[in-house]
């Protein structure tokens, strides 16, 4: 007998798309644009997005997708305004490059303050306790709900 999940999938889905708007809000109130004279072509908040992944007929997996760049605003990390620990990757061209030592330690400082939006969104009461609730109201009433003989 196979245990039927919509429901189940719907609401996480509906969680992870609330999330989403919940992040762009938040990213805004945090004062996140686009500057005029930024490398990217275009804004980076609005191209937050919700994925899902499903194995055997139920949501497994809840992702969010932003642009690689927008990681450096949530840390405040940027060009002089390195980690802890520094990286190391390769450019366009193949060239290696590595993190300066003179801009280590210096992420969140100046004029590159943190703006953790997604953070704070996923650490409110709507947050990732409320998915953990999701599923375990859901998961649990579809498993118990398939005991009884129809």
């Amino acid at each position: 007998m196979k245990i039927n999940f919509d429901r189940y999938n719907q609401k996480v889905k509906n969680w992870g798309k609330d999330s989403v708007t919940k992040m762009k809000a938040e990213g805004r109130a945090l004062g996140i644009i686009h500057r005029a004279d930024s490398p990217s072509k275009s804004a980076s908040i609005p191209k937050l997005s919700s994925g899902f992944r499903q194995k055997d007929g139920q949501v497994n997996r809840v992702s969010i997708k932003f642009p690689r760049t927008l990681i450096y605003t949530h840390k405040g990390a940027g060009k002089g305004r390195g980690g802890t620990k520094g990286s190391r990757w390769t450019d366009k061209y193949g060239k290696a490059k590595k993190t300066k030592e003179s801009s280590m330690g210096k992420m969140g400082t100046a004029g590159r303050t943190a703006k953790p939006f997604i953070n704070r969104v996923l650490k409110r009461e709507t947050g990732v306790d409320q998915l953990a609730t999701i599923v375990a109201v859901e998961t649990g009433a579809a498993i118990s709900n398939n005991m009884f003989i129809k």
